[in-house]
């Protein structure tokens, strides 16, 4: 895996300040994923923008109490709460998108920024118990199922925005399997899904790429809403905490360029709160603190068009079996 000197290049760029003022005001936001990492420092940085309710969505709810516990010292009017979400549990995913519904109401913010990277190297393919590979339904189905979910409440709002957490990797993103499935007619979701061609270091990358093709698919689709795919950039996060790390030449060149690149989670998360502050449009890439072209040539190519098409299709008739209904909502 050959990182672009581009995205090397912009780990190092001065992102803008992280933002001022009451721009979140009266506004009840949700943020997946936020007692660590990027998710964390997004969460304190949206603090400063004064909701009226902020909902940390978690697996791990006993840890985050002492995150909220901090945040209501430093901000004691702050209407804080946590919400128990694990994306590798489609009923997880319903019981929070009922107890959103029931206890907030309107959503103006959501902030699908929860995700895990498998690893780089050699591992064994994982499944959740409903039947996905596990960094399938994490990155990719669970981010658009709760979306789909919530899209009643978040049309309670008068600008509704929905953020998917991307991640410049995508421009690496090997995608052969796509291209394999559209050549047999066959469907892209069990091609991810399928243990005897999975491989594990392709998988993170690939599961960002899939995000990002669901992204240009609801922006048409979706009008009424902002939607924007943001990217951190290499940050120091325990992001990887699932790694087996296997000491191959690929492997280590990974582990250098980290480690000489990788920015602050706090500098990562800037490209999250700049997007919930300074948009008010959609945008399918969103990096640097601004709109930004994404690098992947395969989603520019005719086959990478109806790849985007299909896949799109493919999921929107998966969470109709999910979930009957969910897609109703969608023009």
């Amino acid at each position: 895996m050959n990182i672009p000197w581009s995205s090397v290049r912009n780990q190092w760029k001065i992102l803008p300040p992280v933002p001022k003022g009451d721009y979140l005001a009266g506004k009840n936001v949700i943020i997946t994923g936020a007692n660590s990492g990027v998710g964390l420092e997004a969460l304190k940085q949206l603090v400063i923008g004064k909701p009226a309710q902020l909902i940390l969505a978690v697996r791990s709810v006993e840890p985050s109490q002492k995150i909220v516990n901090s945040i209501k010292k430093s901000h004691p009017g702050l209407d804080i709460q946590i919400f128990y979400l694990d994306l590798t549990s489609l009923e997880s995913i319903k019981s929070f998108t009922v107890k959103v519904k029931n206890e907030v109401g309107r959503v103006d913010v959501l902030i699908n920024n929860a995700g895990i990277n498998p690893n780089f190297s050699d591992g064994p393919y994982k499944s959740t118990g409903d039947g996905y590979e596990r960094t399938f339904q994490t990155n990719t189905l669970g981010p658009f199922l709760t979306s789909l979910y919530l899209l009643p409440e978040l049309r309670q709002s008068p600008s509704p925005k929905v953020i998917f957490v991307g991640s410049d990797i995508h421009f690496l993103a090997d995608d052969t399997v796509i291209k394999k499935a559209l050549k047999q007619g066959t469907p892209i979701i069990s091609s991810f899904n399928d243990a005897s061609t999975y491989k594990n270091g392709l998988r993170y990358a690939q599961s960002k790429l899939l995000l990002q093709m669901l992204t240009r698919s609801l922006i048409p689709a979706l009008p009424d809403l902002a939607i924007i795919n943001t990217n951190p950039g290499m940050a120091r996060t325990n992001l990887g905490r699932d790694f087996d790390f296997t000491p191959t030449l690929a492997t280590i060149r990974i582990v250098f360029s980290f480690v000489f690149n990788a920015r602050s989670a706090a500098n990562a998360a800037r490209n999250i709160s700049t997007a919930v502050a300074n948009s008010t449009d959609s945008h399918d890439y969103w990096s640097e603190g601004v709109p930004y072209p994404s690098q992947n040539v395969f989603l520019t190519t005719g086959t990478g068009v109806r790849a985007t098409k299909q896949f799109y299709e493919e999921m929107l008739a998966e969470v109709e079996k999910i979930a009957p209904g969910v897609t109703k909502t969608l023009i």
